[in-house]
């Protein structure tokens, strides 16, 4: 807006006025203007005998615009930023050029600068969900000019009955917040809200209903969504999206053990993880153990007393050794697709049943046991398996490390098609007899170390070696060796099994009699009968 224009002079008379031309000044309508600030611009013009070497805006909120800002000129410009004003107020300005004894001025603009409002805030930003929880985030992307004086979330049910949560607003004037204590399987209506002593303004609804499963959008935000209060109540639960070690930590929480091994009232039975994600990152899961991308690792699902049933994430690679050590509710377990690793667990004595996705390129299961997807290789022998005989694959040609620990399996005739059997594979087992086949070479290390029940054991007629450890703390009776020639014995092969000289019988061909009776280490067997294979 131009009030007026005039000269202004400085206590000079007409006969002090310079006889060179007066400078033409061009002010330009006020710029950027915001609640606080504006930008003032103008040109000036001067011819090249003139002295004009002073420029400056007056500016306030009378006609009288009692502030005043000097400024130099370039290439015929002049601005400034004027700062620290008053939202929702009119100013008048305009731009003044001369020298000390006179000056020139613009005509009288003016301007306004924006008022003070109810503030803006952003739409709702979903972080989390659970059964009867969510996490919901939110951000002010403008105060309005005012102090905000409280900002949160309010909600809606379909019945229209309407609740109110404050919340924390942080340096950068954002909050989030767990509402909890939902009911299940309900529809909300959530409305963000933020208030300065202008009003209150509200972001776009937000829609969602609650259900069975957990969603997460971060790992380790799974204690903030369940909340301690609650975690103590679930019995089965459903997890969608990623997990980390602080997530996993809070899951063994709830499934009975905290992370110093000692009992919690948790109750946790039935766990989905599929379409869950193994991320690493977060606190570790037990005392010193920390979550890797797409791995179950170590005692991740470990000494868990009260979990029965867990459904691993489909994106799984790698399934640790004892990942499930001494999980002994665990009942049912079943592997994914994608999982290309797997190691057995010791411990779960009720593990009946391992089943395997369809789509695994690398395993597959027969009557819950683990097999490599030929099924030449038996790779996992759940310990929960009863019965009197046991039907291997027909393709059957080698037995991983660990695979039978602890099975309860009393007798074992392997089929002539089994060439390697890997270490401790029946460790610990209550197996009483065992037949090896013929064309087994070697015994691995620890093989039938404390198997407590073990008496009769037979070694092929094409046995060669025997690894450290293979008897340690059998109470072993006959021990039958039908290869002519001794194998050759580690220095530990007897280890942890010395009265097994005094108290087991050595049976092997009668023509190797003297073979045996002058070996170093057979010899020390006090019964050696000769016996027709």
């Amino acid at each position: 807006m131009i009030i007026a224009c005039w000269l202004l002079h400085t206590g000079c008379s007409d006969e002090n006025q310079p006889d060179n031309p007066a400078p033409e000044i061009l002010l330009r309508e006020a710029q950027d203007i915001t609640r606080t600030s504006a930008r003032l611009t103008g040109t000036v013009n001067a011819s090249s005998n003139s002295k004009t070497d002073r420029y400056r805006f007056r500016y306030g909120t009378s006609l009288q615009m009692e502030q005043m800002d000097e400024q130099s000129l370039k290439n015929s410009h002049v601005s400034t930023e004027l700062q620290d004003l008053i939202p929702g107020t009119t100013y008048y300005y305009c731009l003044e050029a001369g020298n000390k004894k006179y000056l020139k001025q613009s005509p009288i603009y003016s301007f306004t600068t924006i008022p003070n409002e109810v503030p803006k805030v952003d739409k709702i930003n979903f972080l989390g969900q659970g059964p009867i929880s969510i996490i919901l985030q939110c951000a002010i992307t403008d105060n309005g000019g005012e102090t905000i004086i409280e900002n949160g979330f309010c909600y809606t049910k379909t019945n229209g009955e309407e609740y109110e949560l404050s919340a924390p607003l942080s340096d950068s004037n954002q909050w989030q917040l767990r509402i909890g204590d939902l009911e299940k399987d309900t529809q909300y209506t959530v409305r963000a809200f933020a208030e300065n002593k202008i009003g209150r303004a509200y972001s776009e609804p937000y829609h969602f209903q609650t259900g069975s499963a957990v969603i997460l959008t971060s790992a380790g935000t799974l204690p903030k969504i369940i909340g301690e209060e609650e975690k103590n109540e679930y019995s089965t639960l459903n997890i969608v999206g990623p997990l980390n070690g602080t997530d996993i930590r809070f899951i063994r929480e709830m499934s009975g053990k905290d992370i110093t091994g000692n009992p919690t009232p948790g109750i946790l039975q039935q766990l989905d993880l599929t379409d869950a994600l193994i991320v690493s990152g977060g606190m570790s899961y037990d005392e010193s153990r920390h979550t890797e991308d797409h791995t179950i690792g170590y005692g991740m699902f470990g000494e868990l007393e009260v979990l029965k049933e867990i459904e691993l994430p489909a994106s799984t690679l790698i399934i640790e050794q004892n990942a499930f050590k001494n999980s002994t509710a665990l009942t049912k377990l079943s592997i994914p697709s994608n999982t290309e690793i797997l190691t057995p667990s010791t411990g779960c004595k009720n593990l009946s049943h391992i089943s395997i996705a369809s789509g695994n390129t690398h395993y597959t299961s027969m009557d819950g046991v683990v097999y490599n997807k030929s099924g030449e290789i038996l790779v996992w022998f759940p310990e929960g398996i009863m019965g009197a005989n046991i039907q291997f694959s027909p393709t059957l040609k080698s037995i991983g490390d660990y695979a039978l620990q602890k099975c309860k399996i009393r007798s074992i005739v392997l089929p002539n098609s089994l060439s390697s059997i890997g270490k401790q594979a029946f460790c610990e087992s209550e197996i009483e007899s065992v037949i090896l086949p013929d064309g087994l070479r070697s015994v691995s290390t620890g093989l039938f170390q404390n198997c407590k029940s073990l008496t009769s054991v037979t070694l092929g007629s094409k046995c060669e070696s025997i690894s450290a450890y293979c008897f340690d703390n059998c109470p072993l009776q006959h021990l039958y060796v039908k290869a002519s020639t001794p194998p050759v014995c580690h220095s530990e092969t007897f280890n942890g099994a010395e009265s097994i000289f005094a108290n087991c019988i050595l049976h092997i061909p009668p023509e190797s009699r003297t073979q045996y009776r002058n070996h170093n280490i057979w010899k020390q067997f006090f019964h050696i009968e000769g016996v027709a294979f």
